[in-house]
Parts: C-alpha cells; structure tokens; sequence
C-alpha cells in the first residue's frame, strides 16, 4: 500500500501534484498526469490517505524527478491515523536539507543546476519544531508566505516558499485574520516537525538563474497537526 504524503500547489493552475511513500520501503512514488484542485475535493484526498494502484515507471523519467510514474487500477482507501502516518515520514527521512539534495541545496543557494542533478526530488527533513515560523513577504506588488525552519544540522532556510496545499490555504486564512502570531505559536508548540522538501521542474528565476528550486511540499507538526493546520 502507499500513503499520500504530498499535495502540491502550483500557482498558476488548479493542478496538483501529489506523491506517495511505499509503507514498507519508503520509495516515492509521483503519478502522472497531475490531478486538479476538484478531483482533491471530490474524493476528499488529504494527506495520509492510503492509496492500493499497479505502478508503471514513467520512460522519460531522469534525474531529479525519478520518482514520475503513472498509476492504474487506483483505488483510493481510508485515511491513516497519526501514527501511520507518521511512522512513514519517520523512516523515510533524514536530519539535513543537505543529506537530502547530496550537498546541492544549502542554505546560500536553493537552486540545484539543470547540469548537475541530485537523485531524488522529493525527500523528508526532520526539523527542529522551535524554528519554525510563517512570515508574509512582498513580491510584485503581492503578499505571500515564506517558509522558515532549522533542521537537525542547524542549518537554517529562510523565506522557503510553500507548496503544500492544505498547509498554505490554512496559513493564509491565519493571515488575512490578522492571526499569524497565532499560527507560529502553534506551530512552535510540536514535539515533532517533518517538512516534506521538494525540487521544482526546471525553472529560470527572475535574476536568470535556471535549475531545480527548493519548496516545502509538505509540513506535518505532531501531536495534532496532521494536515498542516
């Protein structure tokens, strides 16, 4: 069986990319093509969700995206419990961004170059629960959310953008309520903090640096905290 560890937000679109770990081994799996924003809603997929599907490798797939494949025969099931779900992202990760992008991601460059590709694209960070904090930047004339954490290296990441979608649309009603300090004290008050990191598809930012961008595709806090917020 697998279980639904990613729900990924694109800002342009109503896709989502979702991505799944294997209950026993931990592979991540990431199927093809993606889901849209109703196709969620309508089978009340959150993350935990187990999922039974016969797995097809994707043929284009290279590094970092290996994990792309494509599912058929899907069947959607009930949705773990806490401890399930976070027995799986316990053993699937590891203490440092570092140790998950083979030394390519640090906290001065969050960019892995199109030439030089890690692995894998998506891995599980532990992170310390007391850095963790959601603050609002301003970009292009908009406000939106960064991301800031330590992991268990000490290394700290700074205004990480967040693409876990239960995650960034509870912490924006936190905002537009004027209750962001609210949120960071919830968030500062878990025993247990896993973030689930991802690589972009090849992009070029604004100052024309192109590669793989880090992202928070997933931010699960325990106790209680499950889904985001």
């Amino acid at each position: 069986m697998l279980v639904l560890t990613d729900l990924t937000r694109f800002n342009d679109s109503d896709d989502v990319c979702m991505a799944l770990l294997d209950q026993n081994d931990c592979t991540c799996y990431r199927p093809l093509p993606y889901v849209d924003r109703a196709f969620v809603c309508s089978r009340n997929i959150y993350p935990g969700t187990i999922v039974s599907a016969d797995i097809i490798p994707a043929e284009n797939a290279s590094a970092p995206h290996v994990e792309d494949c494509c599912f058929e025969n899907t069947v959607w099931l009930e949705r773990a419990d806490e401890g399930v779900f976070r027995d799986v992202l316990e053993r699937s990760a590891v203490d440092s961004v570092k140790d998950a992008f083979e030394g390519r991601i640090t906290p001065t460059n969050r960019c892995v170059p199109e030439n030089d590709p890690c692995g894998q694209s998506i891995r599980t960070v532990r992170v310390d629960p007391l850095s963790l904090t959601v603050t609002v930047v301003e970009s292009g004339g908009e406000a939106k959310i960064r991301l800031g954490f330590a992991d268990f290296a000490g290394e700290k990441y700074r205004h990480t953008p967040i693409s876990d979608l239960y995650f960034h649309a509870a912490a924006m009603r936190y905002v537009e309520q004027g209750r962001l300090d609210e949120l960071n004290a919830l968030l500062a008050g878990g025993e247990v903090v896993y973030i689930r990191t991802g690589l972009s598809r090849l992009y070029e930012s604004k100052s024309g640096k192109q590669g793989f961008w880090m992202q928070a595709n997933g931010i699960y806090v325990f106790p209680g905290c499950f889904m985001g917020c």
